[in-house]
């Protein structure tokens, strides 16, 4: 939703384009691959699931003065329900010149990044539980490595094991996966798999490693993406140790090259639909009590399988102890 004159009264435009543009340079997130941005005009609302429509053939022969026939892009049959996510960003008074009656831009937009960080991370491990989740796959669409299958033994068999998730994928959507979702710790794992270096080297002279390319040539996909963030699950006072938010997991799946924001129309593994004109952040506020300037950051969003067949999940797919 641009910003006009109407909204402008409730929503700050200038932070608003900066949370709707923040990125931490830090971190890889991935949740946004897996599941791209579609907007809603409101917060409940029908979602298209996509079937096989698209891909039958229809007759399109027409003779002068007959109906044109119609198509419809998937179905809907569930709804959903947005959720609302919001934290408050405050500039306390004696951050501020004593000039200053209120804060700078700079110090609204400094004061803007660790309410946006903290929600982006929130939905990211949203994302991540969404497509880790065993019974969000059909049977034929799932795979649990145990023992010398796992990809990092030296008998494993990945080539085999992903050209049969890639042939599920097609028999079921006509699409062959073209991303590949990781963790960091799979991931590294991937670049030294002996299997995949084997594939690209011979001889005793091998490297010990192979790059990001050649593991998605491997996998036969046009990219791997790693989700290198991780979140502090302990409630203890020093907070606890820092966890990966993707796990011991690889998801292949067919997402479409979306050029615009919001194609849902397209069939894709998932989709993230959020509410137009989100996030935003409302014009900042006076608390007396604190002697705090408060800018509250609001996103409305929730994530959707919506082509579950056009994903497939290997779940214990390393030995993380070696």
């Amino acid at each position: 939703m641009p910003l006009n004159t109407q909204n402008a009264r409730i929503v700050d435009p200038v932070l608003t384009n900066h949370v709707r543009g923040y990125k931490n340079p830090d971190v890889q997130r991935i949740g946004g691959v897996l599941f791209p941005r579609a907007p809603i005009a409101k917060r409940g609302a029908k979602i298209v699931r996509f079937g096989k429509e698209a891909f039958r053939r229809h007759p399109t022969e027409r003779a002068p003065g007959d109906r044109i026939r119609r198509v419809r892009v998937g179905y809907t049959s569930d709804s959903v329900n947005l959720f609302q996510h919001a934290l408050a960003g405050e500039v306390p008074r004696e951050l501020l010149r004593e000039a200053e009656g209120v804060p700078s831009v700079n110090l609204q937009m400094r004061a803007m990044n660790l309410p946006a960080e903290i929600i982006e991370r929130e939905k990211e491990i949203k994302a991540a539980q969404i497509a880790s989740t065993w019974s969000n796959y059909g049977a034929s669409n799932r795979s649990k490595l145990d023992g010398v299958s796992r990809w990092n033994a030296g008998s494993a068999a990945i080539g085999a094991d992903v050209d049969a998730a890639q042939d599920v994928i097609r028999s079921k959507t006509g699409r062959r996966a073209n991303v590949l979702a990781v963790g960091p710790q799979v991931a590294r794992r991937l670049r030294r798999a002996p299997a995949i270096i084997a594939n690209y080297y011979t001889g005793n002279e091998r490297p010990d490693r192979v790059s990001d390319a050649q593991v998605a040539e491997f996998f036969g996909v046009a990219r791997l993406v790693e989700g290198t963030d991780t979140v502090v699950e302990g409630k203890t006072a020093d907070g606890g140790d820092f966890s990966d938010i993707w796990g011991n997991v690889a998801i292949l799946a067919y997402v479409p090259t979306v050029t615009g924001d919001g194609d849902i129309e397209v069939p894709s593994f998932g989709y993230e639909y959020y509410l137009d004109g989100h996030p935003l952040v409302e014009p900042g506020r006076w608390d007396a009590d604190t002697k705090t300037w408060v800018y509250d950051v609001i996103d409305e969003y929730q994530h959707v399988l919506t082509a579950m067949d056009a994903g497939f999940l290997f779940t214990n797919v390393m030995d993380l102890s070696a």
